[in-house]
């Protein structure tokens, strides 16, 4: 795509760094019509990408983050996506120098083969859509991106994916306290539910737990709590059917002995996240484990 056809609009959402400078003689030394906006503090994702959008003008919105890398052909392969649907998913990997990183037991890495959480690493809107939904909802810590596609293609049957829309998105590093920090931001999903019923089929686990880790993670902590209670070992057995979850269904890591020396830790965000869904679900009065 000639560089004349698009605008690239950059959310500066109020850093204190030198984030500000540095994009201001990016956008001077680019040779793209390229918008720096800055925001006078911090107020979110969400706020920042509805500054970007509300300054774009053209007709199709393309979102990507400041820890992604879209690829050459990915403006092309959504935007031509979009002549058939309303909203577009694009393909989103590692970087491949990053790979081995992506399978740390606590790493967070991205793969979007879907249009299924909408995730701003890589969709695109058109204009008027996200206009008339009033765009992102500010309040959310995360999940804004879903509520929002769900808000323009409530039954998912207007999305599409692209895989030639290619974004590589960075991954983080496999440190248990990250991840302990990334669980508390997902408060706000049970509110995603609260707006939008209809994902209890589709995105949650039995329609009421977010990820299929949870359903064992509870009864080991119950076994783990009774045999406490009872100073007997018995009631141990119930934390078994986790254990099989996180080494041979689902493990926290490919390597097989490394599988095995994380799992205190793995058992530990595993109920870290079903503490942040109950704490959710009391703030929205939606039921989500």
């Amino acid at each position: 795509m000639d560089r004349g056809e698009f605008e690239v609009i950059i959310t500066d959402d109020g850093s204190t760094d030198d984030t500000a400078s540095v994009l201001d003689d990016l956008q001077r030394r680019s040779p793209l019509t390229m918008t720096v906006l800055h925001a006078d503090r911090n107020r979110g994702a969400a706020a920042g990408r509805n500054l970007a959008w509300r300054a774009a003008r053209a007709p199709l919105i393309a979102f990507t983050d400041d820890d992604c890398r879209p690829q050459p052909k990915w403006l092309e392969a959504g935007v031509a996506a979009m002549e058939h649907a309303r909203v577009v998913v694009g393909q989103t990997t590692p970087p491949p120098d990053q790979l081995k990183m992506a399978f740390g037991p606590f790493a967070r890495a991205l793969w979007m083969r879907e249009a299924k959480y909408f995730e701003t690493a890589n969709v695109f809107y058109r204009r008027a859509d996200v206009e008339a939904s009033g765009g992102f909802e500010e309040r959310f810590r995360a999940g804004e991106d879903t509520d929002l596609a769900l808000r323009v293609v409530p039954d998912g049957r207007d999305a599409a994916f692209a895989e030639d829309a290619l974004v590589h998105h960075d991954v983080r590093p496999s440190e248990f306290a990250g991840a302990l920090r990334e669980t508390l931001r997902w408060i706000d999903l049970p509110l995603v539910v609260r707006r939008h019923p209809q994902v209890r089929r589709t995105l949650l686990h039995r329609r009421v737990f977010w990820k299929k880790s949870h359903p064992p993670a509870l009864l080991a902590a119950a076994g783990i709590v009774l045999a406490a209670g009872s100073r007997r070992p018995l009631p141990l057995l119930l934390v078994a059917p986790w254990v099989a979850f996180r080494v041979a269904r689902q493990p926290l890591t490919p390597g097989r002995k490394r599988r095995w020396i994380v799992l205190p830790q793995g058992l530990v965000l595993d109920l870290l996240e079903v503490v942040v869904m109950v704490r959710g679900s009391v703030r929205y009065r939606t039921f989500v484990l």
